[in-house]
């Protein structure tokens, strides 16, 4: 993997509407790509020490971008009602694709149930009440954990299940997400909200790429 070939793969995720296919080892390669330049910062002179920073910082946002468009493709297919996933997911995104599609579906049951009488839906005001306060409380002690300079982490997806105030990750970033996106979070984060009950994580592997993707 190079700088090249990751601009080549956002150009065709970018001016395309269908879902590209990947190399099967993509995230590997993309990591090792990037340990590979964090390598040769290290060795390198102060001239071309900043050349590779700016390569690495470049490349981080490429990968970054490639992973936040097949995502979204990924998350609007899925609630669409399309049965099988489309060709040329990676491993994870197929989690996602299914993870997705079981909520939606999921959800509409719930709302059927409730046009035709289901008394239920009176009984979770209260409830979705005591959430939002919960959401309120979960972001501040996400600030909290916020360290002073930007740490990397092993990334972990999740679906937001309620509202939360903005806030800022352990990376560095700030996070302004809504009830039902799907996004990528620092470990930490991720482990908080889920933890609060207003995320959950879809499960799979992760892959510490620092900052590859973010929501």
């Amino acid at each position: 993997m190079d700088i090249e070939k990751l601009w080549g793969i956002l150009y065709k995720e970018r001016n395309t509407a269908s879902l590209q296919e990947l190399p099967e080892n993509f995230c590997e390669e993309v990591c090792e790509y990037m340990e590979k330049l964090k390598e040769e910062k290290g060795e390198a002179d102060e001239r071309r020490r900043e050349l590779v920073e700016d390569e690495l910082r470049n490349a981080k946002m490429k990968a970054e971008d490639i992973i936040r468009r097949r995502i979204g493709k990924i998350v609007k297919l899925a609630s669409s009602g399309m049965k099988t996933g489309p060709k040329g997911m990676l491993e994870e995104e197929e989690r996602i694709f299914e993870g997705v599609k079981s909520h939606v579906e999921g959800g509409k049951e719930r709302i059927f149930a409730l046009m035709q009488g289901d008394k239920e839906g009176e009984g979770r005001r209260e409830e979705k009440s005591e959430k939002r306060e919960l959401a309120e409380q979960t972001a501040k002690e996400v600030e909290k954990t916020v360290s002073a300079k930007n740490r990397d982490e092993e990334l972990h997806i999740v679906r937001v299940l309620e509202d939360i105030p903005t806030f800022m990750g352990t990376d560095g970033r700030i996070y302004k997400v809504k009830k039902e996106d799907v996004i990528m979070l620092p470990k930490t984060n991720a482990e908080i909200l889920c933890k609060r009950g207003v995320a959950m994580r879809f499960e799979g592997k992760t892959k510490k790429m620092e900052g590859v993707s973010r929501g």
